[in-house]
């Protein structure tokens, strides 16, 4: 079975990586000149320039060596073939079949609604699907070193007495990485617990999460649109689906993951087998959507506006 296709993670770009790519893509370049040119270090000696061009490349697979010993970026190595490789990387991708896929569903309880006004996670939970079946279950409440808002409480009843002693997020990374990496990442408004999740594990790791994601709500749009609403409810409830602790992140990913298995033997009834399959269902037109103005400011979460 073919999991690499999902979620993985890669170092962030920084100053001095920018710096490289921009410099190397005028073509290779001795590792004195280039680290002299990136580090503002004129002339440093070789041993140090290779001790940091190693240093600062590690884990970063666009940085090769030429077989004369220069560096360069690895598509300009590879570009007589690039154009080939890309596709066949596109199409191997695009022809892998639903079922046999492995997909993470994910849920995250937060301290608000806005990761990029400092909000937090409190709860996280993912569960793996693997052949149509649960395989494994990862669920913690995290201390969001912050203050729950009264109102988010009474939402999620997560109290500040609950995630007072749990671990913080860079103590929860390590296992939850274990269970992300390789699976298609998968959640009811998908957008929202990829956004806060990524923002944590860049802060925390300064590593970027990348990957294949797939949103049960736009699934649940195109696989039900008979139903008025697709939320979390609405869907469980047309498949029959107990929610158990609703608005904690176990109870949601878990009914969530049981409503993809269902869309997903839905989309296999109806001919719908592989990746590109359905990414060209969810990209077709559908119903006209009523368009809401976005708020002038961010607004308080008062309810749950991701399920």
């Amino acid at each position: 079975m073919e999991v690499t296709r999902g979620v993985y993670s890669e170092p962030e770009e920084t100053l001095l990586t920018t710096r490289a790519l921009n410099f190397l893509s005028a073509g290779p370049a001795d590792v004195v000149d280039l680290i002299g040119h990136i580090c503002s270090l004129p002339g440093a000696p070789r041993i140090v320039a290779e001790h940091m061009a190693h240093a600062m490349f590690a884990g970063r697979p666009q940085f090769v060596r030429a077989a004369d010993g220069r560096w360069m970026l690895a598509d300009i190595a590879a570009k007589p073939y690039l154009e080939s490789a890309d596709r066949s990387r596109t199409a191997a991708g695009a022809n892998d079949t639903l079922n046999r896929l492995s997909y993470v569903v994910v849920d995250t309880e937060t301290t608000g609604g806005s990761h990029w006004l400092y909000d937090k996670i409190t709860e996280i939970a993912a569960v793996v699907v693997r052949n149509g079946e649960i395989v494994e279950l990862f669920e913690t409440l995290v201390n969001p070193q912050r203050p729950i808002p009264p109102f988010v409480s009474r939402l999620t009843n997560i109290t500040w007495d609950m995630v007072k002693d749990a671990p913080t997020f860079d103590r929860v990374v390590p296992d939850l990485m274990r269970v992300l990496e390789g699976n298609v990442f998968v959640a009811h408004n998908a957008n929202f617990d990829w956004r806060f999740i990524t923002s944590e594990i860049s802060r925390t790791t300064g590593r970027q999460l990348r990957g294949r994601r797939l949103c049960t709500v736009k699934m649940a749009r195109k696989v039900l649109p008979q139903l008025s609403r697709r939320s979390l409810d609405h869907v469980a409830r047309f498949y029959g689906v107990e929610i158990r602790n609703r608005h904690r992140a176990g109870g949601d990913a878990l009914a969530t993951a049981k409503c993809l298995v269902r869309m997903l033997s839905d989309l296999a009834d109806r001919g719908c087998g592989t990746w590109a399959d359905l990414q060209t269902l969810l990209r077709a037109p559908g119903g006209r959507r009523r368009k809401r103005r976005p708020p002038g400011m961010p607004m308080p979460v008062t309810r749950d506006t991701t399920a």
